[in-house]
């Protein structure tokens, strides 16, 4: 009993293994009919029809089915009938053909079951890799799935002093890092392939005002090529209201995803309110914590770092791409503060990293703004304890590091995870337009709250009087799942399972 009952259980799990058990059952039950033709078999014939209509229900609801197996199913429901109501005169002869069918669908099947998954992943930008590289890992390590990185160009766009908008070629395939190896995109033919699932992590098309990928590596018309195009998002949310996240949804509700990673329930209900849905929605973390894990145990540290900021106590400080357009002079103030109170003292140092693309889009988007900014960049750039770090990944930065000063940018939750203390260095924050559901940002230190300061924040990194560090672990768990490295596996098993099972 107990044995059949798992078997049931496996038959609920995998629908491919449950209709070729269902064309066993059928080959049985025509072959008794076979042997049998000139008894009673009225009740096997009825068996069959259940059976069969079993069979094409599961084919119909699937995401896609092969034209040649439903015409094949449909045959032998028409001989089935023709059998069960007797109207045909020479029985035997539509009995052998109906199992040479029912043998034809089941080789079908087995077919599609051994034949390898085609994942293809679509980066664009190489300092964003990080939101796919777990999940490219599993699948590459996957002897069932054949795995190709196609990084794909992308355009910086500019605006200029006349009105128009220069859009600036750009392409980072050969910024990834060395052990992944790449396909270049002018060879690769996603029509011929008809690849079973495709990753991205931008979902704007044509509808970005700083960057924009090419138009036929637009969503639209990447799924012409894929029945599972999925998106994952490249940042970690959290760090802004609840309203903007509502807006930041209802817009990709609108592209063309069969599939939607979201980073917690909370952010699955936001997704679902404002209109994906539900049954794109997968609540399974981000895949940047994964390689935030991996680094935080085996990152190492260049002499560079360790001989520039020997006896220091180091600051990583970042920014997003909004920060300077949405505080101009104000937030350039408090950059070029804390560029002279680094300066000033040599037992600190200073990691400043800026968004990869804030210079260009301070260009476009606050021209007023540029030359200051620039000139502050440059400046730091001759200051012995500050470093400004381009990078694609700030990984290293964490490591040496000993505190953050962020805005509202995803790295500000990830640098939580070292456990290290966190200081909000950002205008706007008011407690009413968060949801401590969501996210408590609160739980870090923040300009302004509570008297605090920057020289405050630092007096308290040096002197190891961090008291908000367990409120900030709890934030954190609320705030994002499975952050102990497994996202981009169990998002790989999950999707293609699902692939798997609802394609025939």
């Amino acid at each position: 009993m107990l044995r059949n009952r798992k078997r049931r259980d496996i038959m609920k799990i995998n629908k491919k293994q449950q209709v070729i058990e269902l064309l066993d059952t059928l080959i049985e039950a025509i072959t008794y009919i076979n042997k049998n033709i000139n008894s009673d078999y009225k009740f096997m014939s009825e068996i069959s029809l259940q059976a069969i209509n079993s069979v094409i229900s599961v084919l119909k609801n699937s995401e896609k089915c092969d034209v040649k197996l439903y015409e094949l199913s449909n045959i032998v429901h028409r001989n089935i009938i023709n059998i069960d109501k007797n109207l045909v005169t020479n029985i035997s002869n539509i009995c052998d053909e109906t199992i040479t069918t029912l043998e034809e669908m089941r080789n079908l099947i087995k077919y599609q079951v051994n034949k390898k998954t085609n994942i293809v992943f679509m980066p664009y930008n190489a300092s964003m890799w990080n939101s796919l590289e777990s999940i490219w890992k599993v699948a590459n390590n996957d002897e069932t799935c054949n795995c190709y990185v196609v990084p794909i160009p992308y355009y910086k766009l500019v605006s200029t002093s006349d009105g128009d908008t220069n859009a600036i070629f750009t392409y980072e395939g050969n910024m990834l890092p060395k052990y992944v190896p790449i396909v270049d995109y002018k060879n690769f033919d996603l029509q011929d392939l008809n690849p079973n699932i495709i990753y991205v992590h931008n979902q704007y098309d044509d509808c970005n005002n700083a960057t924009r990928v090419e138009s036929k590596f637009f969503s639209y018309n990447l799924k012409k090529y894929t029945d599972m195009l999925v998106y994952v998002t490249y940042g970690i949310l959290g760090t802004y209201p609840v309203s903007f996240y509502k807006s930041f949804y209802s817009f990709i509700g609108t592209r063309d995803f069969d599939k939607v990673i979201v980073q917690s329930p909370a952010f699955e209900l936001i997704a679902e309110y404002s209109g994906v849905d539900k049954s794109k929605l997968l609540s399974l973390g981000s895949p940047k914590f994964d390689a935030l894990v991996n680094s935080l145990e085996n990152q190492q540290v260049s002499e560079y770092y360790i001989n520039k900021f020997k006896d220091k106590t180091v600051l990583l400080w970042t920014t997003n791409l909004m920060k300077v357009i949405n505080g101009r002079d104000n937030v350039l103030d408090e950059i070029e503060e804390v560029f002279k109170l680094i300066e000033n003292n040599s037992k600190y140092g200073l990691i400043y990293r800026p968004h990869p693309l804030e210079l260009i889009y301070i260009k476009s988007k606050a021209p007023e703004c540029f030359e200051r900014y620039n000139n502050l960049l440059n400046y730091a750039k001759i200051i012995p304890n500050i470093v400004i770090d381009t990078t694609p990944s700030y990984y290293e930065a964490f490591k040496i590091s000993d505190a953050l000063i962020s805005d509202r940018s995803s790295v500000l939750i990830e640098y939580m995870a070292t456990g290290k203390p966190v200081l909000i260095y950002d205008i706007g924050l008011k407690r009413e337009y968060y949801n401590d559901n969501v996210f408590d940002i609160f739980a870090n230190y923040i300009v302004g709250e509570d008297d605090m300061t920057i020289h405050k924040f630092i007096e308290l990194v040096i002197n190891k009087k961090d008291n908000n560090k367990q409120k900030r672990l709890d934030a954190l768990k609320s705030v994002i799942v499975n952050a102990d490295g497994s996202c981009g596996e169990k998002i790989h098993n999950n999707i293609k399972k699902y692939t798997i099972e609802n394609s025939f």
